[in-house]
């Protein structure tokens, strides 16, 4: 058994990847970094370095492989220019749409967004179609449903063996994105003096993997499941985190009207100078559109429970000090 796992470097990716590993499956990693990843280092793990929007380059990496992880989908970068991501998002899901169809492989997991799972009264599920469309909070909303439905069309329509995950908030070591767009540093650095409160869900990142390698041995083609953890508040969160971290929360709550201010201003800054911004926008509209989650459908038909907690952000407070991120 051999598994191609695109965006290996991901947070997401990089946990599939041992996850696999740790059932004896053989593990191909397709990442577009330019230097070894640091959470790929201690792995056994066949790495191939490319671009995923290319369909030469995706049907190298899925020749000889059994099983597909896509982990590393378009993600809009800025709030601006929605018909270029619209664009841009719709090019490279089709492209690897193509390359799936033109390769022997018996499943490939799509790892979608909780953005496409529509607003619910009480608990949201994955009956609960997407329902944004016409207050567009951030094109990066738009683009995950777009995808997520010309995924679910090839796998409804052309037949091929796709199924669906939408993770919501993860947690846990091997992250990479930059410190500043990691909250846990930012945390116990005491860099976040105040914070927008919201309910919300949040997983174990290494619970994520395990249903990732689930849906792939039984997940159905053109289905879709929640992969969630723990309904919960900013608040919660953050003061959880700190407790873990021996560090004080912190001391503000502000509105989101207020707390959307200068993440505005970074945003444009960030456009206008073609740099990623410094305090993304998108962050505060996960907050805004956060709900709670209904995991049935996950505990029942993958079989995974939620993990606690505390021993995640144990886990990743260590491997954030490993790479001096605090």
């Amino acid at each position: 058994m051999k598994a191609l796992v695109i965006g290996g470097s991901g947070i997401i990716g990089n946990h599939v990847i041992r996850a696999l590993l740790s059932e004896g499956i053989i593990v191909r990693s397709l990442t577009r970094g330019i230097t070894p990843s640091k959470n790929l280092d201690d792995l056994n793990v066949e790495t191939m370095r490319g671009d995923a929007s290319d369909e030469d380059t995706l049907l190298i990496a899925m020749k000889g492989c059994d099983w597909v992880f896509h982990t590393a989908a378009y993600y809009p970068t800025h709030m601006f220019d929605r018909k270029g991501h619209v664009n841009s998002a719709l090019n490279s899901i089709r492209t690897f749409i193509s390359a799936v169809s033109k390769s022997a492989l018996n499943k490939v997991v799509y790892t979608s967004s909780l953005t496409t799972i529509g607003m619910a009264k009480t608990l949201a599920d994955e009956t609960v179609p997407y329902n944004l469309a016409a207050k567009l909070p951030h094109p990066y909303f738009e683009v995950k449903y777009l995808m997520e439905d010309e995924i679910k069309k090839a796998a409804l329509i052309k037949q091929l063996p796709i199924t669906i995950v939408n993770p919501t908030g993860c947690f846990g070591p091997y992250e990479l994105k930059p410190k500043n767009l990691c909250i846990i540093p930012q945390l116990v650095n005491q860099k976040m003096p105040a914070f927008v409160d919201h309910c919300i869900n949040v997983v174990d990142a290494a619970d994520v993997a395990k249903g990732h390698v689930e849906s792939a041995k039984r997940g159905k083609n053109g289905d879709r499941v929640v992969l969630g953890g723990h309904n919960t508040t900013v608040f919660e969160l953050i003061t959880t985190i700190c407790k873990v971290a021996k560090v004080k929360p912190p001391r503000f709550q502000v509105p989101l009207s207020i707390g959307l201010i200068p993440c505005f201003l970074s945003e444009c800054i960030g456009y206008m100078t073609n740099t990623p911004p410094m305090l993304p926008i998108l962050g505060l509209r996960f907050i805004q559109y956060g709900q709670k989650f209904d995991l049935s459908k996950q505990t029942q038909s993958l079989g995974v429970i939620p993990s606690p907690m505390e021993p995640c952000f144990e886990r990743a407070i260590n491997w954030y000090k490993k790479i001096g991120y605090c």
